[in-house]
């Protein structure tokens, strides 16, 4: 009786033959796995060519910010760039020697300030410290340095004009 079953599902259910159901021998594996790694390599040619694309930044616009004459030797100017929501700020370090950072610290984005007793740039919020020089992190919790502006001399005074990528941190 359950032979006569057994057939009669095999003609009408499905047409299942269970002796050839699981005939995958390895020559069949590997020409499948190969068949489907090499879909999954033509699949990531379009992502491979957008990252290798050269990226076409827009240029960031030139900001006045203060004239030469208007900051003395030591003294510092806040302004936004590259948007209103960015805060910087702009020190004198020389006659002709100018550093500007954005100011949101690089720990948790406390407003970061120049302290011209120490020569250092201070984040009230946890005790860091950044380097006036270059933006480096001195001590304290942060571990990245502060986004530099670029800053750019005229006659009429000092103007931002782009940002400096932080290595590690280029997204900003």
């Amino acid at each position: 009786m359950w032979k006569k079953i057994d057939r009669y599902l095999r003609e009408q259910a499905l047409n299942i033959n269970r002796e050839k159901e699981l005939e995958m021998n390895r020559r069949g594996f590997i020409a499948a796995s190969l068949g489907l790694l090499g879909v999954l390599f033509l699949g990531s040619f379009p992502f491979a060519a957008r990252a290798l694309k050269p990226e076409n930044k827009p240029k960031l616009p030139a900001v006045r910010i203060a004239g030469l004459d208007e900051l003395k030797v030591g003294d510092s100017r806040p302004f936004q760039y590259p948007h209103d929501n960015e805060p910087s700020l702009l020190i004198r370090l020389a006659e002709n020697k100018f550093r500007s950072y954005q100011i949101k610290c690089t720990h948790l984005g406390c407003p970061v300030y120049w302290d011209k007793a120490t020569y250092k740039m201070t984040c009230p919020c946890h005790n860091g410290f950044f380097s006036v020089e270059d933006g480096s992190v001195l001590a304290g919790p942060p571990q990245r340095a502060l986004p530099a502006v670029e800053l750019d001399l005229r006659a009429d005074g000092v103007y931002a004009v782009g940002l400096v990528p932080v290595e590690g941190h280029e997204g900003v």
